[in-house]
């Protein structure tokens, strides 16, 4: 009976250990889609959730955009300016000593709508002159 019951203790502490640093909650969860995005906007917003004082950094494009100290409500929203073509972000989450890095890349296409436009018109242009 008391090797029944000390295994059970054994296979318990076993279970809690793994419990506790096999599922360790993320510093900071981004809840805008960062993971190769296409837009049309120069500007974009990254929104999430952290743990309370947490410290963030956005790096877009190698170059640090903003950092600050999550809140008590472990909300954070951010609003970034895209550069035309290819924009890499990177948020830097540390507390207590442990770092978390998220990492997305953004493209923009064309600057505004009015781009678009002359982009549309000269194409339309160009096949009725040569084709």
């Amino acid at each position: 009976m008391k090797k029944v019951l000390a295994l059970i203790i054994a296979t318990v502490m076993f279970m809690t250990f793994f419990m506790t640093y096999g599922f360790a909650d993320d510093l900071i969860t981004v809840k805008s889609d960062i993971n190769n995005v296409t837009t049309n906007n120069k500007y974009f917003v990254i929104s999430g959730n952290g743990q309370p004082d947490t410290y963030v950094e956005l790096i877009l494009n190698d170059n640090l955009n903003d950092k600050w100290v999550i809140g008590d409500t472990g909300l954070f929203a951010k609003l970034i300016t895209l550069a035309l073509g290819d924009n890499y972000v990177t948020l830097k989450a540390v507390k207590d000593g442990k770092i978390q890095i998220v990492k997305g890349h953004i493209t923009l296409q064309y600057k505004d709508g009015i781009i678009q436009v002359t982009v549309d018109t000269l194409e339309g242009l160009w096949n009725k002159l040569f084709k």
